[in-house]
């Protein structure tokens, strides 16, 4: 594997794209840098490129899965991506560790898990809710389901069929168990800023909720979803 492309959706992150995006080109894993600017107001695009990145700016905010595929289509057909959240700062040259993991062929989607001390300080309803669908279709519990840090290999997420917003991930998640492809979690120093437990946080959790079952239940079904998140054990089949 010798071409990697890292994808950066960001939205109103000006604060710490250009941080993010100058610990990233300082790996020698990269072929290249893509920053999504989701509809941003606040000079997101600007501060990406004068950072260095290839800067995809869209005229109005699609979500993190639109954006998202939106870099992949306009990627080309590089060996592998390395999906990276915004806010990582300086602590984005830690992905060394994902795109080692995937250059040496460990899995076909390496995800990252928070060191417990940089974990999200919020109540976990959202991510208890995705671990449940997961473990209910894949038998599998993930320490990090909503984890948006991955290295995945670039045939596998071209085959993909993303999910919108903030169901990107367990879509992702749901649709590489489902080819069989190999998941592996390994823990990466990432600091990045989590929710508060504000009126803001209450807010994006609840849109992130609404985006995971939809993601789920268009592979699983509303039935299988609702049962998995009420912790009824999955009989039927992905879709």
């Amino acid at each position: 594997m010798t071409h990697v492309v890292a994808v950066v959706p960001a939205y109103n992150q000006i604060q710490s794209i250009a941080a993010t995006v100058k610990a990233l080109l300082e790996l020698e894993e990269l072929g290249e840098v893509v920053v999504v600017d989701d509809g941003s107001k606040d000079g997101t695009a600007e501060a990406a490129r004068e950072a260095g990145a290839r800067v995809i700016a869209l005229p109005k905010n699609l979500g993190k899965g639109g954006a998202v595929s939106k870099a992949i289509g306009a990627s080309g057909a590089p060996d592998g991506y390395l999906l990276i959240d915004a806010d990582l700062s300086s602590s984005a040259s830690h992905a060394k560790a994902l795109l080692e993991m995937l250059t040496s062929d460990a899995a076909d989607m390496i995800v990252s898990v928070f060191p417990k001390a940089g974990r999200s300080r919020g109540y976990g309803i959202v991510k208890r809710m995705a671990n449940r669908i997961l473990m209910s279709a894949t038998g599998r519990s993930f320490e990090e389901p909503l984890s948006g840090q991955r290295a995945v290999k670039g045939p596998l997420l071209r085959s993909l069929n993303l999910a919108s917003g903030f169901g990107l991930e367990i879509g992702m998640t749901l649709d590489v168990a489902a080819k069989n492809a190999r998941i592996l979690e390994i823990e990466v120093p990432f600091v990045h800023r989590a929710s508060g437990r504000n009126v803001a946080g209450f807010i994006h959790r609840g849109i992130q909720g609404a985006d995971l079952l939809k993601a789920s239940a268009s592979r699983l079904g509303w039935r299988s979803t609702l049962a998995a998140v009420v912790k009824i054990p999955f009989t039927g089949e992905f879709k």
